[in-house]
């Protein structure tokens, strides 16, 4: 395994064997150096999701709050996760978490570095942070009905706006698929009214549907699982 993957998993063997299960050789694995292209691009491909768009009502700088609010994710996924892109020019990311790290606790957030965006977030949108706690029933809801499975939770897919509608999110889900097949894991995703029927084209199947309560508004929320081989 090459020094950077090495640097990636400081954790346990377990990890270095996972590292190898899920690495996409024909694309590129997003590294610290990363970061700030990333959240550009998160920016860019979020700023007109139903979800974002009331969320960020009372912001001000709503490029910044997005680059802030990405940050955290995209931390976490290059420190604990495989986070991919077809190249460096980070066309489209894929964030990927297993499931013993699925649990996004506050340690885990600090050790990423995603404390500071975290804290600079609340400076420039508290409002909006506050807004999003909504999510919290989603991990809970993970928790509960992915017990006992091995899986991995797409945390987060983006597609950077000049390069949408050209197959860049369905080549990220299927090198994936490709690799949880093979090692019989489930994945799951959470999916709003912008993404449900993309997911469902990939072989999700709904378990759960809920309302998030985004200030005055209640967004339906799909929680999504598509099994190994894609059986039922």
């Amino acid at each position: 395994m090459n020094n950077e993957l090495n640097n990636h998993f400081k954790l346990t063997p377990n990890y270095f064997e996972k590292a190898t299960m899920f690495e996409l050789n024909n694309f590129y694995r997003l590294t610290n150096n990363d970061i700030k292209k990333a959240t550009e691009v998160y920016a860019r491909a979020y700023s007109k999701i139903t979800l974002y768009e009331e969320a960020l009502k009372d912001v001000e700088d709503k490029s910044l709050a997005l680059k802030l609010f990405f940050e955290i994710p995209i931390r976490y996924g290059i420190k604990y996760g495989f986070p991919y892109a077809p190249s460096e020019q980070l066309e489209g990311i894929s964030i990927w978490i297993p499931y013993e790290k699925a649990e996004m606790s506050m340690w885990r957030v600090i050790r990423s570095g995603g404390f500071k965006s975290s804290f600079k977030l609340v400076k420039i949108g508290r409002k909006f942070l506050a807004s999003m706690k909504g999510f919290s029933q989603l991990d809970n809801d993970r928790h509960k009905n992915m017990a006992g499975k091995r899986y991995l939770h797409l945390m987060s897919l983006a597609v950077d706006p000049e390069y949408q509608r050209k197959g860049i999110a369905s080549k990220l889900l299927k090198a994936m698929f490709e690799k949880t097949d093979r090692c019989g894991y489930s994945t799951y995703v959470s999916a709003d009214p912008d993404s449900v029927n993309f997911y469902k084209k990939h072989g999700f199947k709904v378990i759960k549907e809920i309302n998030i309560k985004i200030k005055d508004y209640d967004l339906p929320n799909w929680e999504m699982v598509r099994n190994p081989n894609n059986t039922t």
